[in-house]
């Protein structure tokens, strides 16, 4: 877990900071976007999934607060709008004894989408996969309706594709 003081989460809000992309800003989420957060994470679970049960709202946000706690959640802005984000929680998989940091959402609204802006948000996840030293697990992409040409971006930014998503790091 990642306390929002702990000094590996500190360090990596600093490494957020530097960009090559002026025109998209990675940040945290702060408590005043996780409104923003929940209506894009729900918008996000309306466009990959087929729900035959509704989406709670109530469910959708406990979500979204609690993983908001416990490890990073990054705003991608353009012009100062959030335009996507990326929510992660740290977990211990089931299978293993070993911490790993693992996004709830990645998501890109429709009228931003672009490579760039995808591989911005996609960097400052690694970026923080590497400073607080987790591999990255990423299964809930949404930037790219294509399947085989976003393995494609994933690949060629250092991604290893696998059968239930794409993994960064160890």
């Amino acid at each position: 877990m990642l306390a929002k003081t702990d000094k590996k989460y500190i360090m990596a809000n600093e490494v957020l900071a530097t960009s090559d992309m002026p025109a998209y800003v990675t940040r945290y989420a702060m408590r005043e976007d996780l409104a923003e957060v929940l209506e894009m994470y729900i918008s996000a679970l309306n466009e990959i999934q087929d729900y035959i049960e509704p989406i709670s709202e109530d469910r959708c946000s406990k979500t979204v607060f609690e993983n908001w706690l416990r490890a990073p959640c990054l705003i991608l802005e353009k012009a100062g709008k959030i335009i996507g984000f990326a929510g992660f929680n740290s977990v211990i998989p089931e299978y293993s004894e070993s911490n790993i940091l693992r996004e709830y959402m990645f998501f890109i609204k429709p009228e931003h989408r672009s490579v760039k802006a995808a591989k911005t948000l996609s960097d400052a996840a690694k970026r923080i996969a590497d400073v607080v030293g987790l591999p990255l697990y990423m299964s809930h992409m949404v930037f790219e309706h294509d399947i085989n040409k976003k393995s494609r971006f994933l690949k060629r930014w250092g991604y290893k594709v696998m059968n239930r998503g794409v993994k960064y790091g160890r």
